[in-house]
This record gives structure tokens, C-alpha cells and sequence, in this order.
């Protein structure tokens, strides 16, 4: 009886154990993690997917076509870049090439030229 109730105790520990490693697994971390997850949602043709990843505000302006076209040039290698745009109230932008890893370190700095801001400023 005793070897019964040890098996049944240890089956309990290794499903909890378990469940929580695949609950970490599957949670977003990371700007490069949400990348990820667009991309495979896109390349399997899961839109709904893909746009559960937006926010809501940005639902309506990011059509369906887009998430088409975006699909239809995809190539098979990826590469997964991570960016932070700093805007000053002069009007003036940097961007910051940040490090694919958790720590996030800067890589590189660029300053936008005026010709490129509306790229930023549309969003």
C-alpha cells in the first residue's frame, strides 16, 4: 500500500512540475519572443493569431492584406532584431540597436534622418 501512495504522490509532483515548466515555456518574455510568435502565426496563415498579438487600438489599422503580404515575402531564414526609438520633444529620434539577449545592451546608434521620421511618426 505504501508503494502505491509514493507512486501516486510522485505521478502529482511530476504533473505539477510539469505544468509549470510548460506554462513558462509558453508565456511571451521578450520583444524577440512576440517576433517569433507573429512570424509562425503569419507563416501558418493564422491571422486571428497574429492579431491576437496586437493591441487593440492597432487592430483595425493593420488589415488582413497586410498579414498576406507579409506571408508572401517571407524567405525561410530569419533574422530577429530588437529596437528602441528614443524621441525627443525637439522633434529629433535616435534609434537604439539593442542585443537579442534579455540583458538588452546596445549594439548600435543611429540618428534618424528627417527623411525617415515619418516611419516612426505614423504609429
Amino acid at each position: 500500500m505504501k508503494t502505491k501512495n509514493i507512486i501516486i504522490v510522485l505521478s502529482v509532483l511530476l504533473n505539477i512540475t510539469l505544468g509549470i515548466l510548460f506554462y513558462i515555456e509558453t508565456q511571451r518574455s521578450g520583444p524577440v519572443d512576440v517576433g517569433f510568435d507573429f512570424k509562425e502565426a503569419v507563416r501558418l496563415e493564422r491571422y486571428t493569431d497574429a492579431r491576437n498579438l496586437m493591441t487593440e487600438e492597432r487592430i483595425d489599422a493593420i488589415p488582413e492584406d497586410t498579414l498576406k503580404k507579409v506571408n508572401e515575402m517571407m524567405s525561410s531564414g530569419t533574422s530577429f532584431k530588437t529596437y528602441q526609438l528614443l524621441e525627443f520633444t525637439n522633434g529629433e529620434m535616435v534609434l537604439l540597436n539593442l542585443t537579442p539577449n534579455k540583458e538588452y545592451e546596445i549594439q548600435n546608434v543611429t540618428i534618424v534622418p528627417d527623411e525617415m521620421k515619418s516611419v516612426f511618426s505614423e504609429l
